[in-house]
């Protein structure tokens, strides 16, 4: 039974709430991270990211309603608690591709 395009998204949520350091695991070998102007292909790129992000930020991200999926599409609109007391307003768009995530590009409306 495969898995649908919303359930990988929320497990890489899952994965990023629980600081788990394989939730680059979730994304395709030759996948990109796209966001604040910078891009990021590769696995290893993206594993390296999240490394920082969660050492050095501790996020904790909450949806904010619900997902909005179609076929292999998903957005997210999501407040993210950081763990110096900020938070981040942000939107963002998944592609799930053979059930792991093919691109994840991501819109910061507001940080605080």
């Amino acid at each position: 039974m495969s898995t649908t395009a919303e359930a990988i998204v929320r497990r890489y949520f899952d994965r990023v709430r629980e600081r788990r350091p394989d939730v680059a695991e979730l994304f395709h070998e030759d996948a990109t991270l796209v966001g604040l102007g910078d891009r990021k292909r590769g696995r290893e790129a993206i594993r390296a990211f999240y490394a920082g992000v969660i050492e050095n930020a501790g996020p904790t991200p909450s949806i904010v309603g619900e997902l909005m999926a179609s076929e292999n599409r998903v957005a997210a609109e999501i407040e993210i608690a950081l763990a110096d007391g900020s938070a981040v307003h942000v939107v963002d768009l998944f592609v799930v591709e053979d059930e792991l995530i093919r691109s994840l590009t991501y819109f910061v409306a507001e940080h605080e």
